[in-house]
């Protein structure tokens, strides 16, 4: 399975504005279950900003087009003054031990 893993960091000063465009885009762009699922969404405040991570699973060929809309989702807060995010790609256990020839233990 493919992870992805989401950072988004803004000042606090922007934090209503970006829970505002957060509410507005969930309607806009609703969750499509054929490209995977959220995992886990957690946030904290730092003193940078306020943080934000995503982790999520990619279906089995829909990487590409899964990382294509989270650009897109993540292009359109970019107006919001000190926005930044990342993506990154992260293979899971079992494909980790694979790597290495090994199979992952049960945990």
């Amino acid at each position: 399975m493919v992870l992805v893993l989401a950072t988004i960091l803004y000042p606090h000063k922007v934090a209503n504005e970006v829970a505002k465009k957060y509410i507005e885009m969930v309607k806009k762009y609703p969750a499509d279950p054929s490209l995977g699922e959220m995992l886990t969404l957690g946030t904290r405040a730092t003193l940078e900003g306020i943080k934000v991570v995503s982790i999520g699973s990619i279906a089995k060929g829909k990487v590409e087009e899964a990382l294509s809309n989270l650009a897109t989702q993540y292009q359109e807060y970019t107006s919001i003054e000190g926005f930044k995010w990342q993506v990154e790609m992260l293979m899971d256990m079992a494909e980790a031990y694979k790597a290495v020839g090994m199979t992952a233990p049960e945990v």
